[in-house]
């Protein structure tokens, strides 16, 4: 059987149940693969093929041991199908060798930080008038860029969740939020607390679309941010505050860790969080267990008063 036509029964099985970000990642390097070895046949490809194949793409491109670790690991998804989909030995588990690498260091942001983004929401940078006169124009996204960034340090949701997110997935009365294609395109719900809420209780007062489809933060056209948006508009704030390194999945860092340090659980964080294993929450787990304080409440934004 053609290496094509393995991909394509992998993707009839498995794409209803990926992520669209997911999907992207994968068919990349299913792309890559094909583009190396031509459409072949798949029983011919060896182990020695892959090892060629994931050094030509760590020179060609330049790219870091993780992006080759995770490059590896989809293509070892591909062989576990085939193994018990097709019968075809599995020629990456324990043959070819999963790369080493230093996990980039946790850094969550401090309360002072996440003081400063607030702050830096409402005006724009500071310019000068004809006059001579330094000024600054509030920003017209102000509210809606403070109710993002609360959600974010609350939720924990990743920045493709977030974009997705309409009216019909925000119960206004219980603060929650219904993730309906997280990772792996599992449903779950997160919550966010009392501040968390105000905040998107006043930049909703201000918008004229209401029904239950739209965007539950939209552009200023209405239509639903991107990755690309959210990333461009936290770098702005960041920008504005002196914050350095601010990303939708440090929110997500801050959140997890802070939920531990104020009490919360690994097992619930992991729900929350939409994780398959508690390895990663056990990561968050042992950064927070210095000052583990069972007797507050988990919410960032209310510990914080935001």
């Amino acid at each position: 059987m053609k290496l094509s036509a393995v991909i394509e029964g992998y993707w009839l099985d498995k794409k209803l149940r990926f992520s669209k970000a997911t999907i992207q990642g994968y068919a990349w390097v299913f792309r890559l693969l094909t583009d190396y070895l031509g459409d072949m046949e798949f029983e011919e490809i060896t182990a020695n093929d892959i090892r060629r194949f994931l050094a030509h793409q760590a020179t060609a491109r330049n790219l870091s041991r993780r992006s080759i670790h995770d490059i590896r690991a989809r293509l070892s998804s591909l062989w576990s199908w085939a193994e018990q989909e097709l019968g075809a030995p599995h020629i990456i588990r324990g043959r070819v060798q999963t790369p080493r690498y230093t996990e980039k260091k946790i850094e969550p942001f401090t309360q002072e930080e996440v003081k400063q983004l607030l702050k830096g929401i409402t005006y724009s940078q500071e310019w000068e008038t004809a006059t001579g006169k330094i000024t600054q124009s509030q920003r017209p996204t102000a509210d809606r860029d403070r109710a993002i960034v609360l959600t974010l340090l609350d939720s924990g949701v990743r920045a493709s969740e977030l974009c997705a997110l309409t009216l019909r997935d925000y119960d206004r009365k219980r603060g929650r939020l219904y993730i309906r294609h997280g990772k792996g395109d599992k449903e779950r719900f997160a919550v966010v607390g009392n501040r968390t809420q105000k905040a998107i209780w006043r930049y909703l007062a201000g918008r004229t679309d209401t029904q239950l489809g739209a965007p539950l933060f939209s552009t200023k056209t209405g239509q639903h941010m991107d990755r690309n948006n959210l990333r461009h508009t936290l770098k702005g704030i960041g920008k504005r505050s002196g914050v350095d390194n601010v990303h939708p999945h440090k929110f997500r860092h801050t959140f997890a860790i802070n939920f531990l340090r104020n009490g919360g659980n690994v097992f619930l964080l992991k729900e929350l969080l939409g994780h398959e294993s508690l390895e990663m929450v056990m990561h968050y787990a042992r950064i927070a267990e210095q000052d583990l304080d069972a007797g507050q409440k988990h919410s960032p934004a209310d510990n914080w008063k935001l």
